[in-house]
């Protein structure tokens, strides 16, 4: 993983499960220049970036990513406080539980806000400064159940396959500019939506994992820095499967 990029890197949701561990290993790899996105919540991330002597008011930055305005203001607040961006990880999601003739349409309309809309206000925001600059990177997170689908799941299967497509079209509007835009799809975490899955069932899940276990989020941060990478310039408007196997 190089430490050494061009702008700086805003990772969405970084006070997640997920968020707040790769943060951490890109804080180990010597990434820095990072600016953190939160909703509501600061704590884990916050104490994450003072344990490596940095200011936590300096790299975090609160936002509604379903309102335009907040991540308006936020792409400002950004550039203020470090620099262009360079890359963007679009983490930030949320789920929930209801078959999909009892899901209410407001229900249905918020988990898709939450995932693919959130991605794509993001990614309007700050893809003007990467064109100016000639260069970046956009990661979004899909899900291995965009593919698979799932019983209980079908407003958050909808958004994860969005978000593919979003990444394939965007990929292709920006080449020209040298920015690329890859999505990462997941499969089952040790942190992140898994913390809300029953321990029987959980155990249910590992078996159907052909590795026979849940993904560390430790493997997460360096295939990421990779992507973030100048190394990673011919890779664009790919789905890269991190998944243990389950949906090959």
């Amino acid at each position: 993983m190089s430490n050494s990029l061009p702008g700086a890197v805003l990772i969405t949701g970084a006070n997640g499960g997920l968020g707040v561990r790769l943060v951490a290993g890109l804080l180990r790899a010597g990434i820095t220049n990072l600016a953190c996105h939160y909703r509501s919540s600061s704590e884990a991330v916050a104490e994450l970036l003072a344990s490596h002597g940095l200011d936590p008011a300096q790299h975090l930055f609160q936002a509604e990513l379903t309102d335009e305005t907040a991540v308006t203001a936020m792409g400002k607040a950004v550039l203020e406080r470090v620099g262009p961006v360079w890359g963007l990880v679009n983490i930030a999601g949320a789920s929930s539980n209801a078959m999909s003739w009892k899901m209410s349409r407001e229900e249905f309309t918020r988990v898709l806000e939450s995932n693919l809309v959130s991605t794509f206000l993001t990614t309007k925001t700050f893809l003007p400064g990467m064109r100016d600059q000639a260069g970046g990177r956009i990661i979004n997170v899909s899900s291995v159940i965009a593919h698979t689908g799932i019983a209980g799941a079908s407003h958050y299967c909808a958004a994860k396959a969005g978000i593919e497509g979003f990444t394939r079209a965007v990929a292709q509007e920006v080449a020209s500019k040298k920015i690329t835009a890859n999505c990462l799809a997941l499969g089952y975490f040790d942190q992140g939506i898994i913390a809300d899955v029953p321990a029987d069932m959980l155990e249910v899940i590992k078996s159907r994992v052909p590795l026979k276990r849940l993904g560390s989020a430790d493997e997460l941060a360096p295939l990421v820095g990779y992507l973030l990478s100048p190394d990673a310039g011919f890779m664009t408007g790919q789905i890269l499967h991190l998944n243990g196997g389950l949906y090959l």
